[in-house]
């Protein structure tokens, strides 16, 4: 094992969290695990990995029933050039608030750049060799328009998302 690994590795667990390492069934079995016991989790996945998850999770009927479709260029072009970022190919869900405005994409990752930067929103999107996944998320959607908190959350994946899945049933 290389030198530099481990010394990421060592910064990373002396923050608090903690890295696995395993075969790719093994992690995929983790993140199973994870989404069917409600356990809140960020996982950073192989490019297998990360494709396994997305053939279990992203069925035909996953997708229809969280409403998970792909931005239009239009939503593509507002991102880039009012958030300045590339999102590349990203599907997400959307909700539509009391006070009639449709929170999606743009909203998400507006919001993603208020509670995390734009620099920590940009890296996702710039990774090369992992997938995020984040499991059962804890992020409360606000609307933007009227700030008012909306009742459930956003689903998501793309390039370099493996995803998100909230409280899924599967």
């Amino acid at each position: 094992m290389e030198k530099s690994l481990l010394t990421h590795i060592d910064a990373t667990t002396g923050s608090g969290k903690a890295t696995i390492s395993a075969d790719e069934s093994t992690v995929v079995g983790i993140v199973k695990d994870a989404i069917k016991n409600g356990r809140t989790a960020s996982f950073y996945l192989t490019e297998g990995q990360a494709e396994a998850f997305k053939i279990w999770y992203w069925t035909p009927e996953r997708i229809k029933s969280s409403g998970l479709r792909s931005l239009s260029d239009e939503e593509k072009e507002r991102i880039k050039s009012e958030l300045g970022i590339d999102v590349g190919t990203f599907r997400c869900s959307r909700i539509e608030c009391v006070c009639g405005h449709t929170y999606g994409g743009f909203e998400f990752l507006q919001q993603g750049i208020r509670q995390h930067g734009l620099d920590g929103v940009k890296s996702v999107f710039e990774l090369k060799n992992g997938k995020l996944l984040q499991v059962n998320t804890t992020l409360l959607v606000v609307c933007p328009n009227c700030d008012e908190l909306l009742d459930r959350g956003i689903e998501y994946e793309g390039d370099t998302y493996a995803g998100c899945c909230c409280c899924a049933e599967q």
